[in-house]
């Protein structure tokens, strides 16, 4: 550190931004947990091994989590093999459908569902109509898998597919060569690829139904079915309990900065040399080719009809226009419009100023300092948003919040979730104009904003969009943070739909769930048009 300091191409002006952002970085996530974990009560860690309940809890988070992700991981591989050999012309638009889910708000997918397989669903009228005597129940450890399916299905088949084309094409043309075919040819020539994607879709999907609020909180039923997160949300809402809740949230960045490293480790994929774009697809049998129809079918009858249940739910609901005139409904709306953007903006700011801290230091050769910088901003993902929130709460629960201060903590909460997303997309971009750019721009002595209109700009116009539209899709569908803190003044869009859910006011979710559905596909629609445009 000290050879950087006194090396003459140091510029305390590339540095100063990044650091500003991983101070606040320290102050926003070191004080919170160190409230969180500074708090005293009558709960000790004797506690962890003699409460009966905190056990349960501990192991259905797990058990849920662990089901989730295997069922997961299953479908997903066979749903990947099927687009893979399946060639037709709405494949590319399914696969965009199953993206649609990654920006989707938890509360949204789970109105759909509801409405698809609740006991007054569109299932349960079906089962009715062919006269048989059986009613599906959404609630509990069912609706939780369901849901999580519905999310990490997609998931993890675009993650499998991508293992599945970067097989080379000579080993496809030496197995075909060499008659290997059926299960010799998974086992030779797939499996080795879909084995290097197994851990890290399974631990990913692991860590993200394990860290699952919205959707264990609207479908677990009781405390049969809750999680540690959703138990540190009881614990603070209904019992107020703050020891109890520092506890809970305390176990909850255990398991989860744990999972994040197990992940992070897991993550490296090797890469071969032989790969291409190209693709040359082996014939499949006739069987072979009907189930995996018959399966692609299914899977997008599964994330398309809860959709459409939302779509036909508010357009045809005879109290749409009364719906529309309720001031809570026009409140929420101009919050979540205000959360999101400033939100997003936010994250692309820090994720900047980091960024060109980090690039400044690789370029320097200094790589160990800018992989800890990018892994500081990478880090966020392991410590749970609620957990932050409750450290939040305890270090000023005595002051008294105004609105503007409820949205100040919620904007920055949903900005630093977003931020790891940011970072992922504007790293390799900022990096390139780094490698590409950096002596033309010492030549002409391009610096600042002059730089960055005339150099970088051009190159991070898409990136940035594409990052501003993700953030502002994930700030418009989170709910982990406005849970907290929202109430009858200062709600969000998820906020009132979880209350419209909790009073059973059907009609009127139906409406929100179909607003928020058009915000975050107008995102997604903005995103996957930077997306293509980036590819060609």
């Amino acid at each position: 550190m000290l050879q950087l300091l006194m090396s003459p191409k140091f510029r305390p002006s590339h540095y100063l931004g990044g650091i500003l952002v991983i101070l606040l970085l320290i102050v926003f996530y070191v004080f919170p947990l160190t409230a969180v974990f500074s708090i005293q009560g009558e709960y000790s860690w004797y506690y962890l091994l003699t409460d009966r309940y905190l056990h349960h809890v501990i192991l259905f988070s797990l058990w849920q989590a662990f089901l989730s992700a295997l069922l997961s991981v299953i479908f997903g591989a066979l749903l990947a093999r099927a687009f893979f050999y399946q060639q037709f012309i709405a494949n590319t638009l399914i696969l965009k459908l199953f993206s649609l889910t990654f920006v989707l708000p938890a509360l949204v997918a789970i109105f759909g569902l509801l409405g698809v397989y609740g006991s007054s669903g569109w299932l349960a009228t079906l089962m009715a109509i062919g006269d048989i005597n059986w009613t599906p129940n959404i609630y509990g450890l069912t609706g939780i898998l369901i849901a999580h399916l519905f999310f990490n299905i997609p998931l993890a088949t675009r993650m499998f597919l991508q293992g599945l084309q970067h097989i080379p094409i000579q080993q496809r043309q030496l197995a075909a060569q060499l008659n290997i075919r059926g299960w010799q040819f998974i086992r030779l020539i797939e499996l080795p690829y879909l084995r290097q994607q197994l851990s890290p879709v399974f631990t990913l999907i692991f860590m993200l139904c394990f860290t699952s609020f919205a959707i264990v909180l609207t479908l677990g039923g009781g405390p049969k079915y809750t999680t540690l997160e959703v138990a540190i949300y009881q614990a603070v809402l209904f019992e107020f309990d703050l020891p109890k809740a520092a506890l809970f949230a305390l176990l909850q960045f255990i398991f989860c900065f744990g999972l994040f490293v197990l992940s992070s480790f897991l993550a490296k994929v090797p890469e071969t040399t032989l790969h291409s774009r190209q693709y040359w697809i082996s014939p499949q049998p006739r069987a072979v080719r009907f189930w995996q129809i018959l399966l692609i079918i299914l899977a997008t009858s599964f994330v398309l009809l809860p959709l459409l249940h939302i779509l036909f739910s508010a357009l045809f609901s005879p109290k749409l226009f009364s719906i529309w005139l309720q001031p809570q409904l026009w409140k929420a709306i101009g919050y979540s419009a205000l959360i999101a953007p400033t939100s997003a903006f936010i994250a692309l700011i820090l994720s900047f100023a980091l960024l060109l801290c980090a690039r400044q230091l690789y370029w320097l050769e200094y790589r160990r300092f800018s992989d800890l910088i990018l892994n500081i901003g990478a880090t966020i993902l392991a410590i749970p948003t609620l957990v932050v929130a409750i450290g939040l709460f305890i270090l000023l629960r005595e002051i008294d919040f105004s609105t503007l201060h409820l949205f100040i903590v919620v904007v920055c909460c949903n900005a630093l979730a977003a931020m790891p997303f940011v970072l992922r997309i504007l790293a390799v971009p900022m990096n390139n104009n780094m490698i590409y750019y950096e002596k033309l721009c010492q030549s002409l002595h391009l610096r600042g904003w002059q730089r960055f209109s005339l150099i970088e700009w051009h190159t991070l116009r898409s990136p940035v969009k594409y990052a501003f539209a993700l953030a502002c899709a994930l700030s418009l569908g989170d709910f982990t943070a406005i849970a907290l803190f929202g109430n009858e003044d200062f709600t969000s869009l998820p906020h009132l739909l979880y209350q419209q859910l909790g009073h059973y006011r059907s009609q009127e979710a139906a409406v929100t769930a179909f607003i928020l559905l058009v915000f975050c596909m107008a995102a997604f629609i903005l995103i996957e048009w930077h997306k293509e445009k980036d590819n060609d």
